[in-house]
């Protein structure tokens, strides 16, 4: 569809939703058939992006149906979780290998087999789970709830479903902002990983936002979105480090190929924990609210 910013919000509603379902889907099939790591990735992007198109149009539908549709689309990226997470542990400690001695290597190298067979399990338990889950069925009551939004006399506390576009997406980019500001303070501490992790997660919501309304943006939303990936790119890289500096201290090597490891996770996560503040003082998320909602 051709959307303007003045386009009634039922519309552009059903029109946005369609285009977030039929990108979920798409990736859905192609797994199925390929279960590749980065279209694994790119489902699990989807299956978020989509979860989040629904709750930003969440007004201008009756609550049971839009909440269940989020929980089939959460269950789909929650069983993509497991595989997601063991390919990028491989990747990670097979990059780190080359820093070890040649004792540690081979060390390392059952530890990275161990994963391997995981991958396999996990592979597996993803084929059984997708399955379990009907795309087809899924596609159907998608499609059945996506184009029946509120018309007349919606409820209270739901929106006006001839309100504009415009007027709805700059009441809700900012919902998505709030939290990323109250966390900058103490996800500024190197110590505060919560923190860390869960401003993370908060710039990734936001991100998607920015993604679902990115029809109505003027010039300028390709660099602000550079900006607010690059920030999910970091944060992402530090909460990883995190994840398999645990994995490290629980594994069964030996003591100095722990301390190794340990001590390029430490460098690593120093490294992205200054790129950062860096980010945080060149390009202040604050910024990045004002210029976004300018260019809605």
């Amino acid at each position: 569809m051709i959307l303007l910013k003045l386009t009634p919000l039922w519309m552009a509603a059903r029109g946005l939703l369609a285009e977030r379902g039929a990108d979920f889907f798409s990736c859905w099939v192609k797994v199925a058939t390929t279960f590749d790591r980065e279209d694994i990735h790119d489902l699990r992007v989807a299956s978020r992006r989509l979860r989040e198109a629904l709750a930003l149009f969440a007004p201008c539908y009756p609550d049971g149906r839009i909440t269940r549709l989020r929980k089939n689309v959460a269950g789909v990226t929650e069983i993509l979780g497991d595989l997601r997470n063991i390919d990028e542990g491989i990747a990670f400690f097979r990059e780190e290998a080359k820093e070890l001695d040649g004792e540690q290597e081979r060390e390392l190298a059952g530890f990275i087999a161990r994963f391997e067979k995981k991958r396999e399990a996990a592979r597996s338990r993803l084929t059984r789970d997708l399955r379990k889950i009907s795309c087809d069925t899924l596609r159907k009551k998608f499609v059945g709830t996506v184009h029946s939004p509120y018309l007349l006399n919606p409820p209270s506390g739901k929106a006006d479903p001839f309100m504009t576009i415009e007027d709805f997406a700059r009441e809700c980019i900012d919902q998505r902002l709030v939290p990323v500001l109250l966390l900058v303070p103490a996800a500024r501490q190197p110590a505060d990983a919560a923190a860390q992790h869960r401003m993370r997660i908060a710039v990734k919501k936001y991100r998607y936002r920015m993604e679902v309304l990115s029809p109505l943006t003027n010039d300028g939303y390709r660099e602000l979105h550079g900006h607010v990936k690059e920030y999910q790119e970091i944060l992402g890289r530090i909460h990883d480090l995190d994840v398999f500096a645990g994995l490290v201290a629980n594994s069964r090597l030996t003591a100095p190929t722990k301390e190794k490891l340990t001590g390029l996770i430490v460098g690593e996560r120093e490294k992205s924990f200054g790129l950062f503040l860096e980010k945080l003082d060149n390009t202040p998320f604050e910024q990045i609210g004002e210029r976004v909602r300018s260019i809605m």
